[in-house]
């Protein structure tokens, strides 16, 4: 099969990553073509490194429709910004372009939903012009929000199912590096409602209960604010975004905390993914959404809803480290389901 994958690649965040990784894993592990169709001529420089050299890029892939009716099947994801969800944007009549897909010659088409599902309900209208048209929410509570909200009463016979971010194997490594210490940290974008603000009065409480020399704390990409707030504090580290390879850093953390602004609901974290795959214990906010979906309390980490649940987990891990082996060993084992292999296996067995 031919299958192409359709977004922005102007920029570089979660999406994009993502769908180069799925495109990669098709070349890796089957025999199918896989074409990478930027929506404008223009890619990050972030990206294209990352992509294999055997991936088709198709610039501007607007201006070319027949790439489009040429392709077996067509995953649109950046779904969120609800312009690809619609019929007009296709026919060439939204302000992003002029182009016109004839949607009657294209024969599959699966939206790929990441921040939210709403705009799903606009599929209705494509189905009406291509005959088969997919759904993938980004997580559990997307796929049911589909059931439940009568907006999406035309949508619910759709063919849907939930997909994971695929997290190549080779992104992380299995075993941890030799510490006297514990090691809690996090790796993100520096957006501020990524970084909640409470990181100092935790540090300073954990610090208190177990004792600083305990405890090293290494943040990767905070925002400005976020490190500022913490510069005075000995047993902190702070690097700015992608300072040191992820791989590296993840190799010198023990525990992952995901910590950000409590009002944040994260619909699938890949650096979450990410560090339960590299055998860290995740402690985060008990948000619905990807947290609930990645984190199971107690097995591969702790959900937590106030900072003195923060706190209380943190005590337990620095304090059990039998616990925290144990529940590192179970955090890489349930994440082999995240492995590229296994999460485009299953985006092939709900296409063909």
């Amino acid at each position: 099969m031919k299958i192409g994958i359709f977004s922005k690649f102007d920029v570089s965040g979660g999406s994009e990553f993502r769908c180069v990784s799925l495109a990669n894993g098709l070349k890796e592990y089957t025999h199918h073509d896989a074409y990478l169709l930027s929506e404008k001529q223009h890619i990050s420089d972030k990206v294209t490194p990352k992509l294999r050299d055997d991936v088709n890029v198709v610039r501007d892939c607007l201006t070319h429709p027949d790439v489009f009716y040429d392709m077996d099947h067509i995953l649109v994801v950046n779904t969120d910004s609800k312009f690809y969800t619609t019929a007009e944007y296709w026919a060439g009549q939204s302000e992003r372009h002029s182009h016109v897909i004839d949607l009657a010659r294209i024969k599959g088409m699966s939206f790929l939903f990441n921040f939210i599902v709403s705009p799903a309900r606009h599929l209705e209208h494509i189905q009406k012009l291509c005959e088969d048209v997919r759904i993938i929410p980004g997580n559990d509570k997307f796929f049911n929000e589909i059931d439940k909200k009568d907006k999406h009463e035309g949508i619910r016979s759709f063919p849907r199912m939930v997909l994971e971010s695929p997290i190549h194997p080779e992104s992380v490594y299995p075993f941890k590096a030799p510490s006297n210490t514990v090691r809690i940290g996090k790796h993100s974008k520096g957006l501020s409602s990524k970084w909640c603000l409470e990181h100092r009065d935790l540090i300073l409480k954990v610090n208190e209960i177990c004792g600083e020399d305990k405890i090293m704390w290494d943040f990767m990409g905070g925002s400005r604010d976020f490190n500022k707030s913490l510069k005075d504090i000995p047993n902190v580290i702070t690097r700015k975004e992608f300072a040191i390879p992820v791989l590296v850093y993840l190799f010198g953390i023990d525990i992952f905390l995901f910590y950000p602004d409590w009002k944040r609901q994260e619909p699938w974290s890949r650096a979450v993914a990410e560090g339960l795959m590299s055998g860290c214990p995740v402690v985060a906010t008990d948000a619905d959404g990807g947290n609930r979906m990645q984190v199971k309390p107690g097995e591969n980490g702790f959900l937590c809803k106030d900072i003195n649940g923060f706190a209380d987990a943190l005590k337990f891990l620095i304090e059990s480290p039998a616990e925290l082996r144990k529940m590192g060993n179970s955090a890489m084992i349930g994440a082999q389901k995240f492995k590229t292999e296994e999460v485009v296996k299953r985006f092939l067995a709900f296409i063909e």
